[in-house]
C-alpha cells in the first residue's frame, strides 16, 4: 500500500473484507483530552481504537510510549483484533498526530500494508464520509500478530550522544521553532528548554496543508532540502515524545527516502536528562 490515502480512497473500500480501520486518536496527558471518549463519540464506521500509551514498553518514568518488543507488540495488537493478512488504513482526529506513529510502529515490525489516512478524521468529514459512534473494538485473535522487524529502526540516547560528534546521522527535530528553541516543560514535566546539540530543525506542520494533507512530493523534497536535509545521508529523527517525529519519516516514504531511524525518547528523553548535553541560543550547556 501506499504511503498515505485519500479520504475518496476510504470511502470506496470501505467495508472490503481484508481492509481494517485503525483510529489512532491520543493526546498528551497534559491537554486534558480523553482520547478514547472522542473516538466513541464519532468515528469512522468499523474503526478499532490503538491507544500509542498502551501498545507501548511498560514504563514507570518517561517517556512512556516506546516500543514495545517485537513478541509483545505481536500479543497487543492481536488482543486488538487486527488481522495480520489484512490491510491497514490509520488516522486520528487531528488530521494527522499520532496516526503516524502508529503506521511506523507496524512498519517496524515488518507489516507493509498499512496507510495513513491523509488528512484524518477532518478530511474523512469534509467529504461526507459516514460515521458511526459507540465501542471501538474488535473480538481479540488467538494468535498473535505476526512480527519481523526491521534491523534497527529506533536509536537510543547512548547512540544519538555519540552521533553529536560523529555526525554521521543528521538529527532533525520536527517541533514547531519555538519548542525547540524554548521551554516545553508544560507539556513534559521536568524537562529543560531547548534541544539535542547539533540537530536540524524543521517543523513536520511545514510538510502540510492547512487541511493537515500533505503537500505534494515534489513540495515535500524541496521544503526538506531548504530546510538544510540532505536527502542522500541518514537521518534520525526526533520530536517531544517519539510522536510527531513519525510524520517526518512518513514524508520521507513518500518522497521514497529509507535510511531513516527513529530516536524514540525524544525530547521527553533527553530534555529531562541533566547528564546530557542541551543547546539553547546557540550556546551548549549541561552534560
Amino acid at each position: 500500500m501506499t504511503p498515505i490515502v485519500s479520504a475518496a480512497w476510504l470511502k470506496e473500500h470501505l467495508g472490503e473484507a481484508d481492509l481494517q480501520v485503525i483510529d489512532a486518536t491520543w493526546h498528551l496527558a497534559s491537554s486534558n483530552r480523553d482520547a478514547l471518549r472522542e473516538v466513541e463519540a464519532e468515528h469512522i464506521p468499523g474503526a478499532i481504537h490503538l491507544d500509542i500509551d498502551k501498545v507501548a514498553a511498560t514504563r514507570t518514568e518517561p517517556p512512556y510510549r516506546m516500543l514495545p518488543s517485537p513478541q509483545n507488540f505481536g500479543r497487543m495488537i492481536a488482543a486488538l483484533g487486527i488481522r495480520p493478512a489484512g490491510r491497514l488504513v490509520v488516522y486520528d482526529n487531528m488530521g494527522l498526530y499520532s496516526a503516524a506513529r502508529v503506521r511506523w510502529m507496524f512498519q517496524v515490525m515488518g507489516h507493509g500494508a498499512v496507510s495513513v489516512l491523509d488528512g484524518g478524521l477532518p478530511a474523512w468529514k469534509a467529504i461526507g464520509g459516514t460515521l458511526e459512534s459507540g465501542p471501538v473494538t474488535a473480538p481479540s485473535l488467538a494468535d498473535a500478530f505476526p512480527v519481523a522487524p526491521l534491523p534497527e529502526p529506533t536509536r537510543d540516547w547512548r547512540q544519538v550522544l555519540a552521533n553529536i560528534t560523529s555526525k554521521k546521522e543528521q538529527i532533525v527535530d520536527v517541533r514547531p521553532a519555538s519548542m525547540f528553541n524554548g521551554d516545553t516543560s508544560n507539556l513534559y514535566a521536568g524537562v529543560r528548554p531547548g534541544h539535542i546539540p547539533g540537530s536540524i530543525n524543521l517543523s513536520q506542520r511545514d510538510l502540510r496543508n492547512a487541511n493537515h494533507t500533505f503537500k505534494t512530493p515534489q513540495e515535500i523534497r524541496a521544503i526538506l532540502e531548504a530546510g538544510g536535509i540532505d536527502l542522500d545521508k541518514p537521518v534520525i529523527a526526533s520530536c517531544g515524545s517519539g510522536v510527531t517525529a513519525c510524520i517526518l519519516t512518513l514524508a520521507f516514504d513518500i518522497v521514497g527516502k529509507k535510511d531513516y531511524a527513529l530516536y524514540d525518547g525524544s525530547w521527553e528523553e533527553w530534555g529531562i536528562r541533566r547528564d546530557l548535553p542541551a543547546e539553547l541560543d546557540g550556546k551548549v550547556v549541561d552534560g
